[in-house]
């Protein structure tokens, strides 16, 4: 029995070896038969024995005058989930997760550097697991390496505007990136055109966002009055840990909140009215490995690509709910750079009214006159609203739940323009 056992495995992996090989790859068809899609990648080594990926993509599929147009820099949310499979093929990459061709991605006009971390995420990898980051410090220092590296190794792109865009935990580590980022240009070790940042869905405060969460899934239907009464209290409870910054207990707290808030059904926390994301990320995890992988060169075959590294999410654990406001209102105070802070209208990690909260608190030299500033419409029909005042706008983005670039890409749109615009000068 154990015999016909291991021959009926070689047979499988015989046929499903030869399918392989003899299967016409949908990616690199795809990619041929729409303007090629130029791109680069590549590692940068962080520290010994990390290993950071990035990949890059021309603007408008092509080298010729890449340089005289924008190029941004996305920052993944998380921890852990793979910006060169999540940003590039959910959300706004050339290609959809079913490999076919997007109509909005960001790569119009535009340049994308795509970077897989912490180490350890996606084709990032580490000779061990005493190398992940475990500290957000940790997470930006290695980025900041790897940008470095980058702009390096592409000379070329030095005098083009650069932003920074990033999402969700990813929202968190942006704040204090631009500050070294920043900082290194300023004692001449980075040379590049930083302009300014973008954060959608940003878990800056978590405080904040905790507190609104129970009240916004039971007006918006998600959960029952009682649950809303017993998930507040655990909130409450959670806030006041994190105002003594007891990180321990809090974390303790934020896995009770979660479970609770789950009782009468698993909530998605992505978009409250919107299926669960995760089959379909399931099935782009397949295709990274079976076509994408194959067409990197770069990359070691035997890495077996995953939407989220539990590895990299877990040492980063103590970290999770530690704000970056601080970094933040230095930006605004210190830095001429452009910030915008964006939130879809049916996020639940990141509920729009938390967002609110927080941006309305921070503590910089404008706060009043931000205060008193005006909403206007975004274009096109019922897209939300924006406010500005100085450097800093936020917007409020209908339709959208966490993942603002794929499903309001007509409001984003605006967003990126608004950001860029090269008119606008940024007022000290």
């Amino acid at each position: 029995m154990k015999l016909f056992l291991i021959w009926i495995w070689m047979a499988t992996a015989i046929c499903v070896t030869a399918d392989t090989v003899d299967e016409e790859n949908p990616y690199t068809k795809a990619l041929k038969s729409n303007k090629q899609w130029h791109n680069v990648h590549g590692y940068v080594q962080v520290r010994p024995g990390a290993h950071m990926f990035y990949w890059f993509f021309f603007a408008n599929g092509t080298r010729v005058n890449a340089h005289h147009k924008p190029l941004i820099i996305w920052i993944q949310g998380g921890p852990g989930f793979a910006a060169s499979g999540v940003g590039n093929f959910a959300e706004m990459g050339p290609f959809h997760m079913d490999l076919k061709p997007r109509n909005h991605t960001w790569v119009k006009e535009r340049n994308v550097l795509f970077i897989d971390h912490p180490v350890g995420t996606g084709f990032s990898y580490v000779a061990n697991s005493s190398l992940y980051a475990r500290t957000d410090r940790d997470m930006a220092m290695d980025l900041a390496k790897a940008i470095k590296m980058f702009f390096r190794r592409h000379k070329e792109f030095r005098h083009t505007p650069t932003y920074l865009f990033s999402q969700s935990y990813g929202g968190k580590i942006c704040p204090r990136l631009a500050y070294y980022l920043h900082t290194a240009i300023e004692k001449k070790s980075l040379k590049i055109n930083f302009k300014g940042i973008g954060i959608g869905g940003g878990w800056v405060d978590p405080k904040e966002s905790i507190l609104v969460q129970p009240e916004f899934l039971h007006m918006s239907g998600g959960i029952d009055r009682n649950l809303y009464l017993s998930s507040s209290k655990v909130a409450k409870q959670l806030v006041r840990a994190l105002e003594t910054e007891d990180y321990a207990q809090a974390d303790i707290l934020d896995d009770v909140l979660f479970s609770t808030l789950n009782k009468q059904g698993e909530i998605n926390f992505n978009n409250v009215y919107a299926p669960s994301p995760y089959p379909e990320l399931e099935e782009l995890q397949k295709k990274m490995n079976r076509y994408v992988k194959p067409s990197l060169s770069m990359v070691n075959q035997t890495i077996k690509w995953q939407y989220l590294s539990m590895g990299a999410y877990d040492s980063l654990k103590k970290s999770f709910l530690v704000p970056s406001v601080s970094f933040l209102e230095a930006l605004l105070d210190k830095t001429k750079l452009k910030i915008a802070i964006y939130n879809g209208n049916l996020d639940v990690v990141t509920p729009l009214g938390g967002a609110s909260n927080w941006v309305h608190k921070l503590k910089w030299h404008g706060a009043t006159d931000f205060a008193k500033a005006k909403r206007k419409r975004i274009r096109g029909a019922r897209n939300g609203y924006y406010k500005e005042m100085k450097r800093l706008s936020f917007w409020w983005v209908f339709g959208a739940g966490h993942w603002v670039p794929e499903e309001n890409p007509e409001a984003m749109e605006q967003i990126l323009d608004y950001v860029m615009d090269e008119s606008v000068q940024s007022i000290n």
